[in-house]
């Protein structure tokens, strides 16, 4: 199968899992016109990897989201949608499960394409049903506040490496494959009784399991308005970080 029929299943997919949940929980879809331009992956990567920013490969091991993963992203909601802006300008469908306080304007400033994104903000006893759905039509699944048992995680993993999908979750996950925390939160633009807030600087803590298990941390730099969000530290800066973590440990 070509990878135009690969992409036009997988819309069906999503609009046939968004039918669904429609009609079982509380689900909304955002939309906009779409951008006028994207950035596209050749057909041999983006059957492994779906893209991240530039600027913020460096928070990942093999710089982009890994087709079957599980990650965890801890502590920013905005480095979430940051991370996921690429993949949906570059035609994937993004699924929001339990976030009801994700705001559409933060989704915008921070590059989603609007158009592509599926909204659940309250699973309820569904949950897992959701979830697994979505894992089937949708090329990353957010989950943030939803029933879910240990069991039931494992299955959904199991789920997401069988369907090529990514899941990430902004909480505990038991054995993802990629750990982010943000530690600490600064804003930056405020002057003495004046300005506007501009930018974000996180500093993040990397860890999980195979090639992430030697842990690292470095510094990201989110901007609050349309401009693109930048890691502060250098590619050289973050891999010497890297290498501090393994010795450490």
């Amino acid at each position: 199968m070509s990878g135009v029929a690969v992409a036009q299943a997988r819309v069906a997919r999503a609009r046939a899992v968004l039918a669904r949940a429609e009609e079982r929980t509380s689900t909304t879809r955002w939309v906009r016109p779409p951008p006028t331009t994207t950035t596209t992956l050749d057909p041999a990567s983006a059957a492994r990897v779906l893209p991240v920013a530039r600027t913020l490969a460096g928070l990942l091991p093999s710089g982009a989201l890994d087709r079957g993963s599980t990650v965890v992203v801890g502590g920013s909601t905005a480095l979430v949608l940051a991370l996921l802006a690429e993949a949906s300008r570059s035609g994937s469908w993004i699924g929001l499960v339990g976030l009801p306080r994700v705001g559409v304007l933060a989704a915008h400033q921070l590059g989603l394409d609007l158009d592509r994104v599926v909204l659940v903000p309250a699973p309820g006893p569904d949950g897992p049903t959701v979830v697994a759905a979505l894992l089937d039509g949708v090329d990353v699944v957010v989950v943030g506040e939803a029933a879910l048992t240990d069991a039931d995680r494992r299955r959904l993993s199991a789920r997401a490496r069988e369907r090529g999908a990514v899941l990430l979750s902004t909480t505990f996950w038991p054995g993802a494959h990629v750990v982010l925390t943000v530690e600490a939160s600064h804003w930056d633009g405020l002057g003495r009784g004046n300005g506007r807030l501009r930018d974000r600087r996180l500093t993040v803590r990397g860890g999980g399991r195979g090639s992430a298990a030697q842990g690292w941390r470095t510094e990201v730099t989110l901007s609050a308005g349309p401009a693109a969000h930048r890691v502060g530290a250098p590619a050289a800066q973050v891999r010497l970080l890297r290498s501090e973590g393994r010795r450490a440990g």
